[in-house]
């Protein structure tokens, strides 16, 4: 690596996040800066900054993997709804540069510093991954249990997102509607299904069923239980439950009896 790759690995992003609950992340890079993020998530590039897309996890130290193995990362990842490639920005200019990056769907975005959470890292639910700082390897996490994952409206697979040593560690998660963090010591809190959004080492979750006697009356199934210390990230409307109201909405065809 180059002294100034070096200098750049460690510097945190310039970042301001625009707008309320539909929202959009302004950066400004500095010369030799990179950004990596999800596929598509582009809004906007001055001039200079160039991008390409690449297998691999986030590292910026040097793997020893074959194309294969690329490969397979990026399929690990499309099993947590990301896409298959990152995309890499870069300030190839000698000035100070600005880009805009945005969600897929409605919701708030979160920065983070990874650095200042246990082990450096942070599980996430599918598709919550939008940039990055290099030096943020996504990996993928397996739920503890079926009913967890399925139940939770999670998925089988979790993100888990680990800064490397000496990184800037910045990341930044979307998640659908409002965040709101929640801090457990050594505590357990219940929470509605679909709404877990990601949470820091240290914390545990699993799902509960309520009783079949509040789901024929039309209440919730299932909710999930945390327990532990750490922090805890909760959106209060996951995108399965607007895709559920739209569905709802959609007018029926009538089947004719003639």
């Amino acid at each position: 690596m180059t002294e100034m790759w070096n200098r750049m690995m460690g510097k945190q992003l310039d970042y301001t996040v625009h707008g309320g609950n539909l929202q959009a992340v302004r950066f400004v890079l500095q010369p030799g800066q990179v950004m990596i993020g999800e596929a598509g998530c582009m809004l906007f590039l001055d001039p200079d900054i160039t991008f390409e897309s690449r297998l691999g996890n986030g590292s910026v130290v040097p793997q020893n993997d074959t194309w294969w193995g690329a490969f397979k990362t990026g399929m690990g990842r499309l099993a947590t709804n990301e896409s298959l490639f990152f995309t890499w920005f870069i300030n190839s200019s000698s000035v100070p540069r600005s880009m805009g990056v945005a969600a897929p769907t409605m919701g708030t975005i979160i920065p983070l510093k990874l650095h200042d959470y246990p082990e450096s890292t942070i599980v996430a639910q599918s598709g919550a991954f939008l940039c990055s700082s290099p030096g943020v390897v996504f990996t993928i996490e397996f739920t503890k249990s079926i009913g967890a994952g399925f139940f939770a409206g999670e998925g089988f697979v979790l993100q888990k997102m680990v800064a490397e040593a000496n990184s800037a560690g910045s990341l930044f998660l979307h998640g659908g509607g409002t965040i709101v963090e929640k801090k457990l010591n050594n505590e357990e809190m219940e929470i509605d299904a679909g709404c877990l959004m990601a949470f820091t080492k240290g914390v545990s979750y699993d799902w509960k069923h309520t009783g079949w006697a509040n789901t024929f009356k039309g209440g919730d199934a299932f909710f999930v239980t945390l327990n532990g210390t750490g922090s805890v990230w909760i959106q209060s409307t996951p995108s399965s439950k607007t895709i559920d109201l739209i569905v709802k909405a959609v007018p029926q065809e009538q089947k004719s009896n003639n």
